[in-house]
């Protein structure tokens, strides 16, 4: 597992003009895309393990000073994405299903809190899959679940490939088509 499997700017296009979109990379353990709904954990507090590629794609050279994956302003923020490798196939499976678990829970919220909508799994092959979910506003959510008719405002995806695996948590307003494709460009990476 290397930086060479995680995602690249060009995902973005056409949505994004990618000559706008800046690149940072970290190896070791932080918050991943493990929203306020769940609790912000650690991957290590979640999966346990060594530690984690990260990546940043910013819209601004000017990052978290703590993170430099983060973008300083969160408007800036494209996307985020945090990769492993897990000491084989079958484990790196039970992390993607324990990670997709606490991603789940943000299904339902309270009417005017952001949710995620329904899961949408890609399979590119059998041990090549991801779940992704799109991320509902607030306004949107009067029901306690994200609307059906409505188009979503990026989202979360839960990746695995072999024995590598992932979390891509997509800040840009992509709606469903465009999701999928980054989705299923980022599983190919991975």
């Amino acid at each position: 597992m290397t930086t060479a499997n995680l995602l690249e700017p060009l995902a973005f296009r056409p949505e994004v003009a990618t000559g706008r979109i800046h690149v940072t990379d970290r190896y070791g353990d932080g918050t991943y895309a493990n929203p306020a709904c769940t609790g912000e954990k650690t991957l290590t507090q979640t999966l346990g393990g060594p530690g984690a590629h990260f990546r940043g794609l910013t819209t601004s050279l000017r990052t978290d000073p703590d993170d430099p994956t983060w973008a300083a302003d969160p408007v800036e923020q494209v996307a985020r994405e945090v990769a492993a490798e897990a000491p084989s196939p079958s484990l790196a499976q039970e992390f993607t299903e324990r990670l997709l678990r606490e991603q789940v829970s943000c299904q339902e919220q309270p009417p005017g809190h952001w949710v995620y909508g329904r899961t949408t799994t890609v399979r590119l092959a059998p041990d090549v899959t991801a779940s992704w979910m799109g991320t509902y506003e607030g306004l949107l959510n009067t029901t306690g679940r994200a609307p059906e008719v409505e188009e979503p405002c990026g989202g979360v995806a839960v990746l695995r490939n072999g024995s590598h695996y992932g979390v891509l948590e997509v800040h840009t307003c992509l709606g469903t088509a465009a999701m999928d494709r980054v989705v299923r460009t980022a599983l190919s990476r991975l």
